[in-house]
Order: structure tokens, then C-alpha cells, then sequence
């Protein structure tokens, strides 16, 4: 591969990165929702999930995949279910709910001794919760292996600045390889800019904006899988 291909590879694949799609929504809500250790995780997954892609396309198998049209189908409907699965689940995370009544005023000299009940200790943060890591990393590496969109760029883009013959799956793999690094690096970015915008984000109506939008994108991103031929 000359320089001129090389160069012309990493520009494409930095647009291809930094446009918005399943991967820009749930590592955005992770991070803003948990902070920037959920945002980590999603990455992790995202980055294990394209590990994968990556072996199965210089292996050759993406392309078998592709070929086959009821593997293909059975692979764009499973990843467009469980994107509508989590737009869903977030909508109705963000659903409106009954206020809960407020607790009745204890007098002073009935029952406790008259002394005022204390404030509820603060709740943990949640991205040190273990589910919410489990969950964040099942979201990148699924969402990431259910997209047909992924397997399709390795088996129709990156072939074209491979030359074939002798050493192709060698060069596939360091174009695969190349494509990650830069995914990567490009997201790492974006997580800990979140992370300094993290008390703005977090507003309550700002961050409710955020819930639902994602789940909307979500919704909207799945029905376009799913009809996509």
C-alpha cells in the first residue's frame, strides 16, 4: 500500500468514525448518566466487538456472512430487536410517574422522643455498581456485533485500499487494526470531554432530554436496520 492509499484510509476512516450513529448514543448516555468509567466500559466492549469483526473479515468469513442472505437477514433483524429492546428500555425508564406523597410531620412529643427523622444517606454512585458496568459492556459488545453496518465495512471498504495476492490478510489485518486504534483514540476523547461538561449534563432536565433522545435514536436506528435490505 503506498502512503497517498494510507492517508486516503485514515481520512475515511476518521469521517466514518466521528458520524453518529448506535455507538455515538449509548456512549454518550453511559457516560453522561453514570460518568466517564461507564463511558470506558461501553468502549471496552465496542473495542472487543470489533476485535472480533476484524479477525472474522481477514479470516474471510464477513464475506461469507454477507453472501449468505438468510444469515445476513437473521443477523440485521437480531441487532435491530435489540436496539428497539434498548431504545425501549430507556423510554420507559423516563416515563412520567405518580409523585410519591410526602412523609406526614412526626409532632413533637409523639412517639422518637420529638427528634426529626434523618436526611436518607446519599445514594452510591452508580458506576461503581458492578451491574451497571456488566450492563455498559454488554451494550458495546452486542449492540457491536449485531451491526450489520460494521460487517459491512469490512468486507466493502477495507478490501479497496487491499491489494490482492500474496500478505492481503496480513494488510487487512493493519487496516483492521489501524481503523480500531483511531476508533478508539477518537472515543476516549469524547468520553472525558463528557466528563468535563458531566455537571452541566447532568441537570435534571438536560439529562432527561438526554434519556429520551437516545431512546428515540435508538428506536429510530433499529426500524432503519430492520428495513434495510
Amino acid at each position: 500500500m503506498s502512503d497517498i492509499q494510507l492517508v486516503s484510509f485514515v481520512a475515511a476512516s476518521i469521517l466514518i468514525i466521528v458520524v453518529p450513529g448506535v455507538d455515538f448514543a449509548l456512549v454518550t448516555r453511559q457516560t453522561v448518566r453514570y460518568g466517564r468509567r461507564a463511558g470506558f466500559v461501553v468502549l471496552a466492549g465496542l473495542f472487543v466487538a470489533a476485535l472480533v469483526h476484524a479477525t472474522l473479515a481477514t479470516a474471510g468469513l464477513s464475506a461469507l456472512l454477507v453472501s449468505s442472505p438468510r444469515l445476513y437477514t437473521v443477523l440485521r433483524i437480531a441487532g435491530a430487536l435489540y436496539l428497539l429492546y434498548l431504545g425501549g428500555s430507556i423510554l420507559w425508564a423516563t416515563r412520567p410517574r405518580r409523585p410519591v406523597p410526602a412523609a406526614q410531620p412526626v409532632p413533637v412529643g409523639a412517639g422518637g422522643g420529638g427528634e426529626t427523622p434523618s436526611a436518607p444517606p446519599e445514594p452510591a454512585s452508580a458506576a461503581d455498581e458492578p451491574h451497571v458496568a456488566r450492563r455498559s459492556f454488554v451494550m458495546g459488545i452486542t449492540s457491536q456485533l449485531l451491526n450489520v453496518k460494521v460487517v459491512i465495512f469490512y468486507v466493502s471498504f477495507v478490501p479497496q485500499f487491499v491489494t490482492s495476492g500474496d500478505g492481503a490478510a496480513a494488510r487487512t489485518a493493519v487496516l483492521a487494526a489501524t481503523f480500531i486504534g483511531l476508533a478508539v483514540l477518537w472515543w476516549a476523547c469524547y468520553i472525558l470531554l463528557i466528563d468535563r461538561l458531566h455537571a452541566w449534563l447532568t441537570r435534571p432536565a438536560v439529562l432527561l432530554v438526554i434519556e429520551r433522545l437516545t431512546g428515540v435514536i435508538l428506536i429510530v436506528l433499529a426500524v432503519r436496520i430492520a428495513l434495510t435490505r
